[in-house]
């Protein structure tokens, strides 16, 4: 009779325990409004199919609109154990991360997805990797090429001459003066109002940032020249890396690297998209290229600004070679 009374007693633990434990619990810190595709598809969408590949090991929360950090200060919030996970643009750290600016360069590659992919693939080869150790990469993102949205028409370097222009980093800061314009260091979240209020004349952001930030709203001339890429970041912290449950690790593994590259490059396509197609119908809206002399011009000034690159930058010729090499192998040789 005692045995029966034990084993009834140990049946009834059972069945009252949970079959899983509650899942860890992943901070994902997202700078800006979640009102885009990035968002949507980049982030939101990532983050169900880790949570559902995880099988109930860990949930991913996102926080969004700066809540936990923004472009500014999201490194160290991740590094801090602030956030588990974190996203932003390379600007406010590019001193931290020399080699990687490669991908800012301008007319190195021909769009975003070369340009990802080619850094993706110099951090794989171990090109760059010695600038991530106090983080975990899970993706870099390069925003489509960058766009001079205007108050006024500019068609060549006259144009531009003494134009208030923002940057982002150490090549634009660099590149924008040998055009001609002074540049001045703002945030994105900074964009709208410093237009508005006529602190600058000018921000080079790529296609997405439009609609993100309004752009159209104070601007309405818009040039299509290739000054080279935003580029940023999924980070996790290592810690928190290091701790997830086997299955959760799995699950951001496998869903994390060249796959999550490919994910945020078809998440800015819909954007690049939006934002063009959407300036282009709006009336008043003007969309601009430089005639072939003109942009050789430009090209010419700008070569100084990658040689200074390369001489300022640790390995700077191998790196910048190699970043050749993978641009041509994802163009396919060409």
């Amino acid at each position: 009779m005692k045995k029966f009374i034990v084993a009834g007693t140990l049946a009834a633990a059972l069945f009252a325990a949970p079959a899983f434990a509650d899942p860890v619990q992943v901070k994902l810190a997202y700078p800006s409004a979640p009102n885009n595709a990035l968002f949507a598809q980049g982030f939101q969408a990532w983050s169900e199919d880790v949570n559902k590949a995880a099988d109930g090991a860990i949930e991913i929360k996102i926080f969004p609109g700066g809540v936990i950090g923004d472009n500014s200060n999201m490194y160290d919030r991740i590094t801090s154990g602030a956030t588990d996970i974190g996203f932003a643009v390379f600007g406010p750290v590019s001193s931290i991360f020399q080699r990687t600016n490669v991908g800012t360069l301008p007319f190195e590659a021909k769009n975003h997805r070369e340009d990802a992919l080619a850094l993706w693939h110099l951090y794989q080869k171990g090109v760059i990797s010695m600038e991530f150790g106090q983080v975990h990469p899970l993706a870099f993102i390069v925003f489509p090429g960058l766009v001079i949205h205007a108050k006024k028409p500019i068609h060549n370097l006259a144009d531009m001459k003494g134009l208030k222009i923002s940057v982002e980093g150490r090549v634009l800061s660099a590149l924008i003066p040998r055009l001609g314009a002074a540049p001045i260091s703002l945030q994105p979240g900074e964009l709208f109002q410093s237009l508005q209020r006529g602190l600058v004349d000018a921000v080079p952001q790529g296609w997405p940032s439009v609609p993100t930030f309004h752009l159209n709203e104070v601007t309405n001339f818009h040039l299509e020249v290739p000054l080279g890429f935003n580029t940023g970041y999924v980070f996790m912290n290592k810690d928190a890396y290091a701790k997830l449950p086997p299955a959760g690790k799995a699950a951001i593994d496998k869903l994390s690297g060249e796959a999550y590259v490919e994910r945020l490059i078809a998440a800015d396509d819909t954007m690049e998209a939006i934002g063009r197609d959407a300036t282009k119908a709006a009336p008043g809206q003007t969309i601009a290229q430089l005639d072939p002399a003109e942009d050789a011009r430009w090209k010419e000034l700008a070569l100084p600004v990658t040689e200074d690159w390369v001489k300022a930058t640790p390995d700077g010729d191998k790196v910048l070679a190699a970043f050749r090499a993978e641009v041509l192998a994802v163009r396919g040789g060409k």
